[in-house]
């Protein structure tokens, strides 16, 4: 009797010891344009909790069909925007759960097929007029934003950036399904690309082997490999004007594998020029103002280096005996954020 009780005992500690580690929350909002709730996953950044830096804001990205790759993507951010040499800043990353996907996703309809489709343009009026203004309300967001869409996803983030809305900076379409009710989109690209002026926006484009990972390849693999085949060409032979446009083919990734890579690849080139060579910065803190400028420049949008990276640097050259350039970099911070305390006593 005395050992089973030692034994329960011993599993109440154990679990009494545990602690559970959470990346995210989930929140439900009434959709208006949907007439349905709809519910979404947050993932703050590690300093967003901080309060030595509480009035940071930080990029917002929206991930589409958020209950399949918030995980991943949320795992992909936190590891790219980490340490001393970061390739993308801290983010807030918003996703969000299918209720109807193929209804939500497709700007069409098409009574071919049996399931519902054609309300991407309600879909859209639900993110844009309600989730935006509801995540903004509630968390410290700065305006630039990201659309990232795999299949139906991609192909809904390729139809937004075409209509040239004003809600989202960049977008990360993977292997979108351009094949989508007689290739509906890619005809809109065709009559659009030469004319639309895509100042501000930047695509990452993932195009999965839709072909060669197939021994036996479908009508709808031929359709899909055509769909893509066509909108390449498009952009390839026509410079749309101001388009901040990347294309990575993945010969060895299907349509299902493609979305890890394309995800690490994506967020890495829309953030092209992010990183900064940390000893150089400690040695010359006066290339910190001509990075973010340059930076600045090629994503057609103001960043200031977040208070939390300098802050690392500065505590990195107090490490390594260089208190002189900490203080430089330390007041560059203080400038950036004057209503920060914390930095305002920091050096003291």
């Amino acid at each position: 009797m005395r050992y089973k009780i030692f034994i329960i005992i011993a599993f109440l500690s154990f679990i009494a010891q545990a602690q559970i580690i959470t990346i995210g929350e989930s929140k439900k909002i009434q959709s208006t344009a949907l007439n349905e709730e709809r519910e979404y996953w947050v993932y703050l950044p590690d300093n967003y909790s901080n309060t030595n830096f509480k009035t940071q804001k930080y990029p917002a990205i929206y991930l589409l069909d958020g209950e399949k790759y918030f995980h991943v993507t949320t795992g992909i951010v936190k590891n790219l925007s980490n340490g001393y040499y970061p390739q993308i800043p801290e983010c807030i990353v918003i996703a969000i759960k299918n209720t109807n996907r193929s209804r939500d996703l497709t700007p069409t309809y098409d009574p071919n097929l049996p399931y519902k489709s054609g309300g991407s343009t309600t879909f859209e009026a639900f993110i844009t007029k309600e989730l935006i203004p509801e995540i903004n309300n509630n968390y410290r967001t700065l305006d630039y934003k990201i659309l990232i869409g795999h299949s139906f996803g991609g192909l809904f983030a390729i139809n937004n950036l075409l209509k040239n809305t004003p809600y989202f900076n960049a977008y990360i379409a993977i292997d979108p399904s351009l094949w989508w009710n007689n290739n509906t989109v890619v005809k809109n690209l065709n009559s659009s690309i030469k004319t639309t002026n895509f100042k501000g926006k930047s695509l990452f484009l993932a195009n999965a082997n839709s072909l060669g990972n197939q021994k036996k390849p479908s009508k709808q693999h031929y359709a899909h490999f055509k769909a893509k085949k066509k909108t390449l060409e498009l952009l390839d032979n026509n410079a749309a004007i101001n388009l901040n446009y990347t294309l990575k083919t993945y010969k060895n990734e299907d349509h299902g594998s493609v979305v890890l890579p394309a995800l690490i690849d994506g967020l890495r080139i829309t953030f092209k020029g992010f990183r900064i060579n940390v000893k150089e910065l400690i040695s010359t803190p006066s290339i910190l103002e001509k990075h973010y400028k340059e930076l600045s420049s090629n994503l057609g949008f103001t960043f200031e280096p977040q208070a939390a990276y300098i802050d690392r640097v500065v505590d990195l050259a107090i490490k390594r005996n260089q208190k002189e350039n900490a203080i430089i970099l330390n007041n560059i911070n203080k400038n950036l954020y004057p209503m920060n305390a914390y930095l305002k006593e920091k050096m003291n």
